[in-house]
């Protein structure tokens, strides 16, 4: 059955791919209006560094969204699930479907950074079809669909991870 899943989840990826505009553009650091954050909240150690940099960003005038996967069936209905999608937005083959799904797909971010250490299938599937300018990742072997990469240690913590994005992107002015 993997062969299957594999098979349909390729399928889907390439022909959402083959449908996305190429409207690809580096933007100046100081154009830089949105900013979208895509990550596993599992793989995220403390959550209160991220939020820093989304606050540091918002203060320098971004609009910062995040998009992340939480690992449960579904929300509860007091649960405030804005920015959030869980396993059953995600079909038997691994690709993300849903209002949410599409609403975070079809905004074009100028940055969109994408933190999937775990490989996550349905993550890859959302930075590849994304429609944000920029994207940026940690995984060399996903290099295909990312416009920048950031090489880190195995286990680096999202202090790290952030500030060698922001100096990267310091660095190449963007």
């Amino acid at each position: 059955m993997k062969w299957l899943k594999d098979r349909l989840f390729n399928y889907k990826l390439k022909s959402r791919l083959s449908s996305l505009q190429a409207d690809k553009k580096v933007v100046n650091q100081n154009k830089v209006k949105s900013i979208g954050m895509l990550f596993d909240d599992s793989q995220i150690s403390n959550p209160k560094e991220l939020q820093s940099y989304v606050d540091k960003w918002t203060k320098n005038g971004k609009s910062v969204e995040t998009f992340s996967f939480v690992d449960i069936k579904d929300f509860e209905e007091n649960i405030d699930d804005t920015g959030k999608f869980c396993r059953k937005d995600i079909n038997w083959f691994q690709v993300p479907q849903g209002d949410k799904v599409d609403a975070f797909l079809n905004k074009p971010y100028n940055i969109l950074i994408t933190i999937n250490p775990a490989k996550k299938q349905h993550l890859h599937f959302l930075n590849a079809v994304s429609s944000a300018k920029f994207k940026i990742g940690l995984l060399p072997d996903e290099v295909e669909f990312y416009d920048l990469v950031i090489d880190l240690e195995e286990n680096a913590n999202v202090k790290k991870i952030f500030s060698d994005i922001q100096e990267t992107l310091d660095k190449l002015s963007i």
